[in-house]
């Protein structure tokens, strides 16, 4: 007999599942270590199918409340910002103030910065843009954006001026603390007026940058094609011909392996229309993948993200880890979560529409805290709505990393 567990966390837009499979009691010729279960590849391909269709189904139904229930907020944030109507109101008396200039001086590839802000005529719906690359004039428009508008490029993240500002309509003067991924390229903060529909550009901010906005980030793990075969991909600024990429790993305490990768990515013509090819175009960067293979059943690994420079120097990732898939067949127990819908959200708070996505940070925060009691996720689909912004797969990436570069 096989015990389903079902626990579920109850967020607005994701509803992870947890299945836990349990043996029947051991006989006298089995060998049971703690919670473990024998199964045999027939029974593993059943409950396999089992757990799918059971997934499928509570997809289907959760699917449909949830998109019910979110109506105008299931809109993609940064579609309301008229990019294409931006006029030029530029204001000497104000100011927009970005530290530190410098990011991840001890190699983070996720920091905090501080904006300070003036406008001498504030109102309700003044917004601050978070650009990047910093350079968001229309000197970098392509053919495809018609016209010859003052941007060409949608933000990849915005607040109002106002938030958790509570004097700035009298005294014009707010700040807003935003966090900041390492995606590839600095960033500057501009403030708008006239609201997202009809924006006009008041000021822009200095440059800031990470130390290093090449640097192999946000690595996600995937069973390979064989019980005992890892594949490990993530994200770097370096292009084939400007560095080598591969995964240096080995068992813990163990002797280290190289493993080489290789690298893809696509460009503007690869969209097929408005926005992902005009406003809501960013280069994804380059994407490297590696299979780690040979893999011990149940062993522990570590592994980091390499890449060597065509003058010989490497450069780094912070080192992480995983465990090995069992050997199939083996007595042992596998812990699943599976949910689908989870979107993704930004912990500044920003980009927020009618409550857009909060849920998405919960269900990831929930499986990062479960995460020791959790052999294998699965997200089933639907996964961070970026619908023609890519700058949004890279917010996706960083979000889920501390749980898709472990398990």
């Amino acid at each position: 007999m096989t015990d389903w567990v079902y626990m579920p966390w109850v967020t607005p837009s994701a509803n992870p599942v947890r299945f836990v499979v349990r043996s029947p009691p051991p006989s006298c010729c089995q060998s049971r270590l703690g919670n473990r279960i024998v199964r045999e590849s027939s029974m593993k391909g059943r409950l396999l199918l089992l757990l799918w269709a059971w997934a499928a189904a509570t997809w289907v139904s959760v699917s449909a409340v949830t998109r019910l229930g979110r109506g105008v907020a299931g809109e993609q944030p940064l579609s309301r910002i008229a990019v294409e109507r931006v006029v030029l109101a530029v204001n000497d008396a104000a100011y927009v103030k970005a530290s530190p200039l410098v990011l991840g001086h001890k190699g983070e590839n996720s920091e905090w910065a501080d904006v300070e802000f003036f406008h001498p005529n504030p109102s309700d719906d003044d917004w601050i843009g978070v650009f990047s690359p910093a350079n968001f004039s229309d000197a970098i428009c392509e053919a495809e954006n018609t016209g010859t508008p003052v941007l060409c490029t949608a933000p990849i993240k915005y607040q109002f001026a106002n938030f958790e500002n509570d004097g700035y309509n009298k005294t014009g003067k707010g700040y807003l603390k935003l966090q900041l991924i390492n995606q590839r390229e600095d960033f500057s903060f501009a403030l708008f007026s006239g609201g997202l529909s009809k924006p006009k550009l008041i000021s822009v901010s200095n440059k800031v940058a990470f130390a290093n906005p090449k640097a192999p980030v946000y690595p996600r793990l995937a069973q390979g094609k064989s019980w005992n075969e890892m594949t490990v991909t993530w994200t770097s600024g370096y292009d084939i011909t400007e560095a080598v990429p591969f995964v240096e790993w080995g068992e813990k305490g163990g002797r280290r392996l190289l493993a080489p990768a290789g690298t893809l990515t696509f460009d503007r013509n690869s969209m097929c229309g408005s926005p992902a090819r005009t406003v809501g175009w960013r280069h994804p960067g380059y994407i490297h993948t590696s299979f780690l293979k040979d893999l011990w059943p149940d062993s522990p690994y570590t592994y980091r993200l390499g890449h060597r420079l065509m003058n010989g120097t490497r450069v780094w990732s912070k080192s992480y880890s995983f465990k090995a898939s069992p050997y199939p067949g083996q007595d042992s127990l596998q812990r699943v979560v599976v949910f689908g819908d989870m979107g993704k959200a930004e912990a500044d708070g920003s980009n927020e529409f009618s409550d857009f996505q909060p849920g998405s940070l919960n269900t990831t925060y929930q499986i990062i805290r479960d995460l020791e009691d959790i052999d294998m996720v699965v997200h089933i689909g639907d996964i961070c709505y970026a619908d023609g912004y890519l700058s949004q797969w890279d917010q996706f990436t960083a979000q889920i990393e501390p749980i898709a570069s472990r398990r």
